[in-house]
């Protein structure tokens, strides 16, 4: 027989302290949140049957999450305004849902699809920062390889990032120190935005500066692409 199952694509915010929550801990948090919530989650067949739902890309720890992307398969259909009404109750202090969007339950889902991410990256201040910020990455931009050292499943290796800079600009304002980033995201290709700050502020020389991270949009490919 075959079973009928609804994908929603559940749109999310995770700030403050939930910022801290691991991606292992907030797949609990959100299974927890889905029980107590009553929708009807559909779950997987076999001896230790689990949920089905997944996130679009984990978060890392300590960045803010402005637009993160949850699916989850329903064994009933439910408007997307129902859903949020009985799930935004459940959630703890720092995630709050935006939106829900129904999808098709085949093909691709939004962990497959996803190609790229924006963030923000915010500099404590620094007159070297002030002074330099401009001139790095109009160099990063025009450069043909940029050469880090990244930590992969085998140990350390040499990597070239610049392909996986989508987007780099100054978005400086108001005495904050902030560059707005577009990355590869994904199984694919994956470059986290500590990377990228840790690059310039080598490159400048600065030592014991804080940065603090938020992803601002998680980016899919149009299905088909």
């Amino acid at each position: 027989m075959r079973i009928i199952r609804f994908r929603y694509r559940i749109f999310f915010i995770k700030t403050g302290a939930a910022r801290f929550i691991g991606h292992l801990d907030l797949q609990s948090l959100f299974q927890r949140c889905f029980k107590r919530s009553g929708l009807p989650v559909a779950y997987s067949e076999g001896f230790n049957p689990h949920q089905l739902l997944s996130f679009a890309a984990p978060l890392p720890l300590g960045t803010a999450g402005l637009g993160e992307i949850l699916e989850v398969f329903l064994t009933e259909q439910i408007e997307p305004e129902a859903i949020v009404s009985a799930l935004a109750p459940q959630m703890p202090g720092g995630i709050s849902i935006l939106r829900v969007q129904e999808v098709s339950p085949t093909g691709k889902g939004a962990a497959a699809l996803a190609r790229a991410a924006t963030y923000r990256i915010i500099f404590s201040h620094d007159p070297k920062l002030v002074e330099g910020l401009d001139k790095i990455i109009a160099e990063m931009l025009a450069s043909g390889a940029i050469e880090v050292e990244k930590r992969t499943k085998k140990g350390r290796a040499m990597a070239d990032i610049r392909p996986d800079i989508l987007m780099l600009e100054n978005a400086s304002l108001d005495g904050e120190i902030c560059l707005k980033a577009a990355l590869s995201t994904g199984s694919e290709r994956n470059l986290k935005p500590e990377i990228v700050a840790a690059y310039i502020l080598d490159t400048l020389g600065i030592i014991g500066c804080d940065v603090a991270y938020e992803r601002i949009e998680i980016l899919l490919r149009e299905v088909g692409a």
